[in-house]
Formats: C-alpha cells, sequence, structure tokens
C-alpha cells in the first residue's frame, strides 16, 4: 500500500476542498488520536495472542539466613540439624534432652 506524492498531493488538496481551511486540523487531529489508539489496541491484542496465560510473578521469600559448617565449611541453612557434605551434627539441640531424674528429699 505505497502512497506516492502524486496521490498524497491529489488526496490533500481533495480534502482542502470537501472540508476547508478552518475543519481540516480539527479533523487531522481527531484523525491522529483514532490511528493511535488503533495502534495501541492491536499491539494489547497481539501481546495478549502471544501469551494469553501471562500471570504477574510469584512473591519471592526473603533467603533463609545461612551458616557455615565447622568441620567442612559448607554453607547451609540455620534449619539443618545436620551437615549435608560431611554429616556433622550442626545443632546440639535436635533431639530432645532426656528426663533428668528427681532429685532433692522427695526422690527416695
Amino acid at each position: 500500500m505505497g502512497l506516492d506524492l502524486e496521490t498524497l498531493i491529489i488526496l490533500a488538496v481533495l480534502a482542502f476542498i470537501l472540508f476547508g481551511p478552518e475543519k481540516l486540523p480539527e479533523y487531522a487531529a481527531t484523525l491522529g488520536k483514532f490511528v493511535a489508539k488503533m495502534r495501541q489496541a492491536t499491539s494489547e491484542m497481539a501481546r495478549q495472542v502471544q501469551n494469553p496465560f501471562e500471570y504477574p510473578p510469584e512473591p519471592t521469600l526473603p533467603p533463609a539466613p545461612a551458616s557455615t559448617c565447622p568441620y567442612c565449611h559448607q554453607t547451609v541453612t540455620l534449619d539443618f540439624a545436620f551437615c549435608p557434605k560431611c554429616g556433622h551434627r550442626l545443632k546440639a539441640d535436635h533431639y530432645p534432652p532426656p528426663p533428668q531424674p528427681p532429685q532433692g528429699p522427695l526422690a527416695s
């Protein structure tokens, strides 16, 4: 759909004759706004067609605090009780402490 210079001049002269010099800038501005809205609508439709199942990204959790194994210096998170590399115990309170025998004068 190529428009050469002769065709554009003929269209400009016809528009000038039909609409007059007072209304021509108003109609040109309206036509420009219409073309801009149509371009925006077609680009929005093309975006939706390209990826119809686009969801907003899921929120990410902050990284878990980390420490290092004192034996092999492997970086581990604080929820590990044992080092995944060397197997040494990282937390002393992984298992509950054994029950203490009762003490005092009533213990007999």
